[in-house]
């Protein structure tokens, strides 16, 4: 430390000298010849050398060996104009540990004077583990698949991920240092910068226009349909916004054809129920009088002709009905009650017994759970009707097994009937479609309306056949077993939110 007195030579040297060597960020005094003067020993630790090792060296012994002929014209050049300022505004720098070691710095020069003449002191900075999280936080940024970009509080865009920049139809390079503004479309631009400014000042987590459409604007000048989430963070050592953008064009493409759907098939149940409904009934009451005209002495031909329309005016009616099921099925029941699984197949077995020559075993291993009752007894009343109706024999084997699978009860409903054929296994969840021609009065809709209902409700269901000896067929479902908000009610509650 006498090298720091006579270098600051004032009446406070003792206690600038306990001072500076006391700092946690490394410190240097370096003369005009380029010459170390004094060390700290925050600096002795860093560069693993002592004090005695540095003072009187050149200060390039702790540069780089590429950089130490560069520097010397540097240091010159400070010292023709010396100012306090930063070294390498821009640039990554690095030192030279004594191992050899080459480590990133931050360098602050600041001029003194000293009884020496002029001298600089230098303030080294290791950011080793900063630039790792700068590094890391990039790659993250990067390999994000969703859309990211940084903005600073002037608005203008200081780094951007590669999906983002692709999705707008953009580079990278194009989209930095660029105003936020050019992908806004032109009637947001307006007010977007008193919101900004308003955001800057408030700094909360959120996402940004619920229960708005918001677009962003494409390279091409087409809008596209975005999520955007925000927050604050530090960046650069300013505070700046962190946007995640999500593009939803996809999944506003599927919401809107889901919606055509089931509007059109709404229309069309109405249709069926109210304009098709009324005119059969008036048909069946036709044919009862005709039937009643004739009497007992109607030929047998007639007979049996006017009972065959009967039967075909009562599966239109059937028909009915099923699509108004299918069509309710759409939407998701709210209304969660405990649910004893073993308890509610046994209720289903009760109220529709399957016919003499059939067997029902029930394998059914589950605490109870909270699910909406009436659509879960649907879906397994309909499979086992299915597999009862579809069978081939006068006898059979239907097994209910009921077990849990992480969130879900995974329901399997197994007979020993004739299969499915592999070409129909792909449409047999499908409207209107059967196995063969002539099935027993079927009208298509069961499985239909099976599927849609554990669908819409958070489950999936498929199939596997045969099961043994290339007979039976294994419906099986999965239906969660916690009460789930469906997209109705997420919707219900961004219009109108609590307060």
């Amino acid at each position: 430390m006498d090298a720091l007195k006579g270098a600051i030579a004032e009446p406070s040297s003792e206690l600038l000298a306990r001072a500076f060597n006391a700092a946690p960020n490394g410190f240097l005094i370096v003369n005009q010849e380029g010459a170390i003067v004094a060390v700290n020993s925050e600096l002795e630790s860093m560069f693993g050398m002592s004090a005695s090792d540095l003072v009187g060296q050149s200060v390039e012994v702790l540069l780089p060996q590429g950089l130490r002929h560069s520097h010397v014209s540097l240091r010159q050049g400070f010292f023709d104009k010396p100012d306090r300022r930063a070294m390498g505004a821009g640039r990554v720098l690095y030192a030279r540990r004594a191992t050899g070691v080459e480590f990133p710095v931050e360098i602050g020069l600041n001029p003194v004077a000293g009884t020496q003449g002029a001298l600089v002191l230098a303030s080294v900075v290791d950011i080793s583990e900063r630039l790792a999280l700068e590094w890391a936080f990039r790659g993250l940024f990067d390999a994000s698949p969703y859309g990211l970009l940084i903005v600073n509080d002037a608005g203008v865009i200081v780094m951007v991920n590669k999906v983002l920049a692709r999705s707008l139809g953009y580079s990278q390079a194009e989209l930095i240092d660029q105003p936020l503004h050019i992908l806004l479309p032109e009637r947001y631009r307006h007010g977007h910068g008193a919101l900004m400014s308003h955001y800057a000042q408030t700094g909360e987590s959120r996402m940004m226009g619920q229960g708005r459409d918001l677009t962003a604007l494409h390279h091409d000048g087409t809008e596209v349909p975005v999520e955007i989430g925000l927050s604050r963070v530090r960046w650069q050592r300013q505070q700046m916004t962190l946007a995640a953008v999500s593009d939803i064009s996809v999944r506003k493409h599927l919401e809107l054809a889901l919606r055509q759907a089931n509007a059109n098939l709404e229309e069309f149940t109405y249709v069926a129920s109210h304009d098709l409904r009324s005119p059969l009934r008036g048909i069946a009451d036709l044919m009862e009088w005709i039937a009643g005209d004739l009497g007992d002495d109607a030929p047998a031909g007639v007979t049996k002709n006017l009972a065959r329309v009967q039967q075909r005016i009562e599966r239109m009616e059937h028909l009915i009905d099923d699509l108004l099921c299918y069509a309710r099925a759409g939407q998701a029941a709210t209304q969660y009650s405990q649910i004893d699984m073993l308890e509610l197949v046994q209720e289903i077995v009760e109220l529709q017994p399957v016919p003499p020559g059939f067997e029902i075993e029930l394998d059914v291993h589950i605490a109870p759970f909270q699910a909406t009752r009436t659509p879960l007894e649907t879906a397994v009343r309909n499979l086992i009707s299915n597999a009862v109706k579809h069978h081939d024999r006068p006898t059979g084997l239907i097994r209910v097994v009921a077990h849990e699978d992480d969130s879900y009860c995974v329901v399997s409903v197994v007979d020993d009937g004739p299969g499915v054929p592999p070409p129909s296994k792909e449409r047999i969840f499908k409207l209107f479609q059967t196995l063969t021609a002539n099935q027993r009065g079927g009208s298509g809709i069961g499985l239909a309306l099976t599927k849609r209902v554990v669908e819409v409700h958070g489950g999936r269901i498929g199939l596997i056949s045969p099961v043994a000896n290339d007979r039976g067929a294994c419906f099986r479902f999965w239906w969660p077993r916690f009460p789930r908000r469906t997209d109705d009610e997420s919707r219900n509650l961004a219009d109108h939110p609590a307060g």
